[in-house]
């Protein structure tokens, strides 16, 4: 089905200039709009998937306010037209966030470059709006507390911090609220010192304190802290989990290894959800690059703890590119080569953020050298042979066989005789030699599918 584009234009042989245009490059015409008036009235009636607006119209109401009221109103992505603009205008026009700006006189090509750009984003962006309200009712109904502090003042906090603390949103997001004032007195001590270490750099593992909520209820509670950003723009999210009753329990009952690793594994699976919705086209991935490694690593009959290690790696091995704007994940054309830079440092981010959890296995530094190979061509370090942990050998060659056999924004999935090919032929070059022989092993034996 054509898009429907419309276009906001007050000299009508321009309008129809665009209109053939238009129709030539396949999209078809909506309307035509000869006023920033006519153009709301329009938008709302027939909800076009596109407008190219004039930035220069006649009358009371410009572009630039029609535009406002329109993409306020009925979210519906603007390209602005315009034969020359001054600065002012320019600035006023950016405020509105268009999807794009196009010079008059232009070519068709130029036009339906900007159209599918514009277009694009615009799918792109409800894409992740629909996912963020996903997350953000995800952290909502979380059964830890979180907060976000910024600036020495919280600002938000979930459901389950309302209720550790029974103090609603309002009052613990004003700036009379002070954190220290709800800690236990005997724990007041131990929280400043925490925090003291963290303003030195110091990376601070998890640590327990008890709170008193509003009603005089004493509880423990089991902190984990996550530093993002820099200078300004730092912001410190906390998980607070209501140990209460398990510190009750630990005076009857030790508590087991395996319960305290699960606890931590759904907590990595949470958290690898949550990020894998910020990018369409990975949802999965990670999940399916742990399954695979995980498979692999029984078939070598790697020990039991190696394994889990290797799972728990592949399951979060990209979270360092929520460090990278969604603009470049999901950019439907090759990256320039300071886009791939920023690519490429996501094995730093994500080492650099896993290495503050206290895993029990070498997580950080498996997910650090996911991306070396073994002919050293690989990155952050250039690591070669068995410089690079066998187990990171494993996840490189599931994260590749996952990532050709998967759509991306900028081609379709390989078919996994291309895929088998590439490891068949770089087999002791890239990837290690007995990793790809138990890859290949599996897949003629059992015909291996990634869910």
């Amino acid at each position: 089905m054509k898009k429907q584009i419309f276009i906001v234009e007050d000299e009508r042989i321009v309008a129809d200039d665009v209109r053939m245009s238009l129709e030539r490059l396949g999209y078809g015409v909506s309307g035509i709009a000869y006023s920033g008036e006519e153009a709301i009235r329009i938008a709302e009636n027939d909800h076009p998937d596109l407008i190219l607006m004039d930035i220069v119209l006649e009358g009371e109401m410009d572009g630039i306010k029609a535009t406002s009221i329109i993409r306020s109103r009925f979210n519906i992505p603007v390209v602005y037209l315009t034969a020359y603009a001054d600065e002012k205008t320019l600035e006023r026009a950016k405020i509105t966030e268009p999807f794009g700006y196009i010079l008059k006189p232009f070519e068709d090509n130029d036009l339906h470059t900007i159209i599918e750009i514009a277009l694009y984003k615009h799918k792109m962006g409800n894409v992740l709006k629909e996912n963020e309200e996903r997350y953000r009712s995800m952290v909502d109904s979380a059964h830890d507390a979180i907060y976000i502090l910024a600036s020495d003042s919280i600002q938000y906090v979930n459901l389950a911090f309302e209720t550790l603390t029974g103090r609603k949103k309002r009052e613990i997001c004003s700036k009379q609220f002070n954190f220290l004032n709800i800690i236990h007195p005997d724990d007041k001590e131990l929280v400043k010192e925490k925090e003291n270490s963290k303003k030195r750099g110091k990376e601070i593992p998890k640590y327990e304190f008890r709170i008193i909520s509003k009603d005089g209820e004493v509880k423990v509670v089991e902190a984990n802290k996550v530093i993002i950003g820099k200078n300004e723009g730092t912001k410190e999210i906390g998980i607070l989990r209501d140990i209460t009753e398990s510190k009750q329990e630990e005076k009857n009952l030790p508590r087991s290894a395996e319960k305290l690793q699960t606890a931590l594994k759904e907590t990595v699976n949470a958290l690898a959800s949550a990020f894998e919705m910020r990018d369409p086209y990975s949802a999965g991935h990670q999940h399916q690059v742990a399954n695979l490694a995980r498979s692999i690593a029984k078939e070598m009959g790697l020990p039991y703890e190696q394994i889990e290690a290797i799972y728990l790696a592949g399951t979060i091995h990209d979270i360092g590119k929520i460090s990278i704007p969604s603009e470049i994940l999901n950019k439907p054309t090759p990256l320039s080569g300071v886009e791939m830079e920023l690519i490429k440092n996501h094995t730093q981010v994500s080492h650099d953020i896993l290495k503050k959890i206290n895993f029990p296995w070498p997580v950080a530094k498996i997910v650090l050298q996911h991306h070396e190979r073994m002919d050293g061509s690989g990155y952050p370090a250039g690591l070669s042979g068995s410089q690079i942990t066998k187990e990171a050998r494993i996840l490189a060659l599931s994260d590749v066989v996952v990532a050709m056999n998967s759509t991306r924004p900028y081609r379709p999935a390989f078919s996994m005789d291309k895929i088998l090919e590439e490891i068949s032929q770089n087999k002791g070059i890239l990837y290690d030699p007995k990793v790809a022989d138990i890859f290949l092993k599996l897949h003629s034996e059992k015909q291996l599918k990634f869910e």
